[in-house]
């Protein structure tokens, strides 16, 4: 939970429980979690299994590991585990997914 707290939207706590219960009521969505080389928890990646899409609604990590190499590091995580579908993101989390692919695609 309290890494969900980072994410703007989301600082009530009754916020953040309905946005657990809201990913806990389906086998579709997943929080994956982020660690770095010490093994702590750095982020996290709310996702969305659609039929040829992954939609990413939640992306969040604590204010120090918010960087593009930790944000490429989740998405090149998702890329290998979905291989089979797009990901699109949200409104919030489409700058980081469109960096993302430009720089996988240079």
């Amino acid at each position: 939970m309290g890494l969900l707290s980072f994410i703007p939207d989301l600082k009530d706590i009754d916020r953040i429980n309905h946005e657990l219960e809201w990913y806990a009521a389906t086998d579709d969505r997943n929080l994956y979690l982020q660690k770095n080389e010490d093994g702590d928890f750095i982020g996290l990646v709310g996702v969305e299994k659609q039929d040829k899409y992954l939609m990413i609604h939640h992306l969040a990590f604590i204010p120090q590991q918010q960087t593009k190499e930790n944000e490429n590091q989740i998405f090149n995580s998702l890329a290998d585990y979905y291989p089979d579908l797009q990901m699109m993101g949200t409104i919030e989390t489409t700058p980081a997914l469109a960096r993302w692919e430009k720089e996988k695609n240079e």
